[in-house]
C-alpha cells in the first residue's frame, strides 16, 4: 500500500471548469430571484451572465442547475388571494377550528367546474428544487375563466349526490323565466313594502323629533328586493334555483338529514348561490346552509374531484363534442369512489390548521395524514 504523502496529482490538460463556486452562486441567485427568474431558459440566464462578463453556455448552466437539484417543472397552481380574502379565510378557519371529523360528516359539499372541449393540460415550466414547490415565486395564481359548459355535483361523507350538466338556456326558457319572475315579484312586493315603510318611518323619527322634507315614496327596485335577471346569460340565481336547488340539492339534503339531522349544505359565495332570494328557498325547505369564504377550493372537499374527473374523462383523449363530454362526465361521476370522497373530507381539519398558521394564506401542500407513517400525503 502506497502512503498518500508520496503521491500527488499530475498536471492535467484541458481548460479549468467554469462551474466555480462564485459562478454557481450567481446562477442560483438568478433563478431564485423572483417568479420571472424561475421561468427563464438556460440561454436567458447565459445572456444575463454575459452582461456581467461571465462567458458560459446554456448547456453548462443546465448542468449547474441539475447538480443543485433543480429541474424544469410545472408551477404550482393556487388561487390568487387579496389581503381581504386572506383575512376572510383566516376568520372562517378560526371559527371552524374546533370542528371534528364528525362535524364535517354532516356537510354536503357542492360546486361547479368548467369543462373545455379538446383541452389538454400543460404549459410552460419553471426551475425549482423538490422542496421549493410552495414558495411564492413557484406558485402561479389561478383565476376564473371561460368554458364550454359547466358541470355541477354534490356529495357528503356517506353518499354521492346528484349531478348536472349545464345546457345553454333556450329562448322559450327565457320567456318562461320572465313570467315566473314577474309572478314572484307580485308575491313578495307587499311584504317588502311593509318592511320598507316600517324601517323608513323609524329612521325618520330617529333623525328628528319632527321630521321635515319630502316624505319618501315606495319604489319597487332591485335595491329594495325586486327580482330580475342580468343580460349576460349564463348561470344566474334563477337557473341555479330552478335546475339545482329545488329539484336536486335540497332534496338530497332532506334525504341526508334523515340519517344525520344536523345536515348542512356548503355553498360558495358565487352570485347565483348568494342571491338574497335563495335563503327563502332554504328556509322553506328547512335546510341549513354553510357559506364558504372566497377563493378557497382547499376548504371545499369537492374541489379535488374535478382534477380526478378531468383525468378520468381525458385518459383516452379529450372529448371532441359536447355530447361526448356529457357522457364522459356522467360516467366519471358514477365511477367516483366513495372512499376517495371520504379521504377528501377527512383532510379538511388539517387544511384549516395550515391556513391559520399561514394567516389565511394557501402556500402549503394539500393532503391528509398517513395512518401508519404519521406524515402527510396527497389524495
Amino acid at each position: 500500500m502506497v502512503d498518500n504523502q508520496y503521491v500527488e496529482d499530475k498536471p492535467r490538460s484541458g481548460r479549468p471548469t467554469k462551474q466555480d463556486p462564485s459562478t454557481v452562486d450567481i446562477i442560483l441567485s438568478k433563478v431564485r430571484l423572483d417568479r420571472y427568474g424561475r421561468e427563464k431558459t438556460c440561454a436567458d440566464i447565459a445572456g444575463d451572465l454575459s452582461k456581467l462578463g461571465i462567458n458560459i453556455s446554456g448547456t453548462t448552466i443546465y448542468r449547474v442547475l441539475k447538480n443543485a437539484g433543480f429541474r424544469k417543472t410545472k408551477p404550482t397552481r393556487k388561487p390568487g388571494l387579496t389581503k381581504k380574502m386572506r383575512a376572510e379565510r383566516l376568520a372562517w378557519c378560526l371559527a371552524h377550528e374546533s370542528w371534528t371529523l364528525e362535524d364535517w360528516k354532516n356537510v354536503i359539499f357542492s360546486d361547479e367546474t368548467s369543462v373545455i372541449l379538446l383541452h389538454r393540460r400543460g404549459g410552460y415550466r419553471i426551475w425549482r428544487t423538490k422542496d421549493e414547490r410552495f414558495l411564492r415565486s413557484c406558485i402561479r395564481e389561478r383565476w376564473k375563466g371561460a368554458s364550454e359548459f359547466m358541470f355541477w355535483g354534490c356529495f357528503s361523507y356517506d353518499k354521492k349526490g346528484p349531478y348536472h350538466c349545464w345546457l345553454p338556456e333556450t329562448a322559450q326558457e327565457k320567456r318562461d323565466a320572465e313570467k315566473e319572475i314577474e309572478r314572484l315579484n307580485n308575491e313578495i312586493e307587499p311584504t317588502l313594502r311593509t318592511a320598507w315603510e316600517i324601517e323608513t318611518g323609524v329612521r325618520r323619527l330617529n333623525l328628528r323629533q319632527n321630521p321635515s322634507g319630502r316624505k319618501p315614496t315606495w319604489k319597487f327596485t332591485a335595491k329594495n328586493g325586486k327580482l330580475g335577471r342580468g343580460k349576460r346569460g349564463g348561470i344566474d340565481w334563477y337557473r341555479y334555483q330552478r335546475l339545482i336547488l329545488l329539484p336536486k340539492l335540497l332534496l338530497f339534503a332532506q334525504e341526508c338529514a334523515i340519517e344525520r339531522p344536523g345536515t348542512l349544505v356548503q355553498e360558495d359565495k358565487a352570485p347565483a348561490h348568494n342571491h338574497h332570494i335563495q335563503q327563502r328557498v332554504f328556509d322553506a325547505a328547512q335546510v341549513q346552509r354553510l357559506l364558504w369564504c372566497p377563493n378557497s377550493p382547499d376548504l371545499n372537499a369537492i374541489e379535488p374531484a374535478w382534477p380526478w374527473m378531468k383525468r378520468r374523462t381525458t385518459r383516452k383523449g379529450a372529448p371532441k363534442t359536447r355530447q361526448e363530454a356529457f357522457s364522459a362526465w356522467k360516467a366519471a361521476w358514477q365511477e367516483l369512489p366513495q372512499e376517495r370522497i371520504q379521504q377528501w373530507i377527512e383532510r379538511i381539519p388539517w387544511h384549516i390548521k395550515q391556513i391559520i398558521e399561514l394567516e389565511g394564506g394557501n402556500e402549503y401542500k394539500e393532503g391528509r395524514e398517513k395512518k401508519q407513517q404519521g406524515d402527510w400525503e396527497d389524495v
